[in-house]
């Protein structure tokens, strides 16, 4: 893989790929998620709790971190709201060059260069990636590449450093912490209790001596960011009045139908992944391949069922999706019902508004169609929002879906020989006719016995 990486032509695929997003992230990026950004490394400029004004960042301190650098490199140069719009995204657009390339040089050493080689070239190109990397300015890229190379170290016997990877996943946005059952079974189904537990001890050590670091620096108080990490749990004084309206899932079309929920949608995935983790403890077996889907079934279970679940959060299991479904299970079904599923989620990201993110494009090369866009938006209101709140259970019943047809490949298996029979007895049956039209000696009698016997 490294060779074939060295050839001018893939250094030209990335150069150029690196290019295009950076192109792209000059005049990108959702107002509201990018002022965060923004405000995020002003506040820490200025000694301020990043967690105590309106509109803060939602996830513990790692990124702070990022912005806050950011923010010193855009006041280096002269305030160019551009530049500082592509600085803190490059973490995003190299994380997401470097998931290529890991996934196509583990896809190699396991399936060979050819496959391995399929897959970084998939990568590399997957619309999503760039939609909420370089366009959109969500850090979700960054938590795959960190995942990925938990997953990378640990089937390759770095139990340790597995562990602080997922740590430092969590640390970056949360929601890694549903793999840890994942993660956790395969140590335990591969080494031993003892080296599970150590797992589990690191991969937790990592965000919390990181967030106390980061804490005692800056001498924050903990209680807003706590209300912070709680906000959709009607816990510790919040208010999760947002949850009313749901997202990328069925409480979304609940909402909609004025079925509020909101005392349960906070919990409902945790009973949901306990079945899911004993589902998988259950099995004698636990390899790559098992460690692979179980990775993408807890996402994609917890995508269902947890309450507040944003669009780019699908990019959390996409990398896993294409490595299992081109490398460790290649079923052609498997690519065209993730077609579908990433063109359900495109539907709802743009019913959800978050087209606004060519904000910053139009306002310098043509505001016309932002205001065009902006009036449509608003004369098109409800039945906007009738779009959303439909298509987040159409989302969730075809991730439902996909994940039951990973899960049992003999569906898959058992349809195709119901077709192949249709097809077969299609074939006999229009080869009986034209033998008759022929002036064959065959009778209707040979036809009704051929039928019959197919059927």
């Amino acid at each position: 893989m490294l060779s074939l990486l060295k050839k001018k032509t893939f250094l030209a695929l990335f150069g150029g790929m690196f290019l295009v997003e950076a192109v792209l992230a000059l005049w990108t990026g959702l107002p509201y998620d990018m002022n965060v950004w923004f405000q995020t490394g002003v506040w820490m400029s200025q000694g301020i709790n990043i967690y105590q004004p309106a509109n803060h960042l939602g996830y513990p301190p790692l990124w702070a971190l990022w912005c806050f650098v950011a923010y010193r490199v855009y006041l280096f140069f002269t305030s160019n709201l551009e530049i500082w719009r592509l600085v803190i995204k490059l973490p995003i657009i190299f994380s997401h060059l470097a998931c290529a390339y890991i996934v196509g040089w583990y896809a190699s050493s396991r399936f060979g260069a050819k496959t391995g080689v399929k897959i970084l070239l998939i990568t590399l190109t997957w619309s999503f990636f760039i939609y909420t990397g370089a366009i959109w300015g969500q850090i979700d890229t960054i938590s795959v590449l960190l995942t990925f190379i938990a997953f990378y170290a640990v089937v390759t016997k770095r139990i340790a450093i597995s562990a602080i990877f997922l740590g430092l996943a969590i640390e970056l946005k949360l929601y890694p912490l549903i793999l840890l059952p994942a993660f956790f079974i395969y140590v335990l189904k591969n080494w031993n209790k003892k080296e599970a537990t150590k797992y589990l001890l690191y991969a937790a050590a990592a965000p919390i001596l990181l967030t106390l670091s980061i804490f005692e620096a800056f001498h924050w108080n903990f209680s807003f960011f706590f209300k912070t990490i709680l906000y959709a749990t009607p816990a510790y004084g919040t208010n999760p009045v947002q949850i009313n309206g749901g997202c990328m899932n069925f409480f979304s079309f609940l909402a909609l139908n004025k079925i509020n929920l909101v005392g349960f949608s906070p919990t409902l995935w945790i009973p949901i992944l306990a079945i899911c983790a004993v589902y998988w403890l259950r099995k004698k077996n636990f390899g790559e391949s098992d460690l692979v889907l179980s990775i993408i079934s807890f996402y994609l279970l917890f995508m269902i069922s947890y309450g507040w679940i944003t669009e780019q959060t699908f990019l959390d299991p996409t990398l896993f999706i294409l490595l299992f479904i081109f490398a460790f299970n290649p079923k052609r079904i498997y690519l065209y019902f993730l077609a579908i599923v990433q063109t359900f989620v495109y539907i709802f990201t743009v019913a959800n508004q978050s087209i606004f993110v060519f904000t910053p494009l139009l306002e310098k090369f043509s505001p016309a169609t932002l205001i065009a866009l902006q009036n449509f938006y608003l004369a098109n209101g409800p039945l906007v929002w009738t779009i959303r709140g439909d298509m987040g259970l159409v989302v969730s019943l075809s991730l439902l879906c996909f994940l039951i047809i990973l899960l049992d490949p003999t569906i898959v298996e058992k349809a195709q020989e119901r077709l192949n029979r249709k097809h077969y007895y299609h074939e006999s049956l229009h080869a009986k006719l034209g033998r008759l039209q022929s002036n064959s000696p065959t009778t209707h009698s040979d036809i009704r016995e051929t039928t019959q016997s197919n059927i």
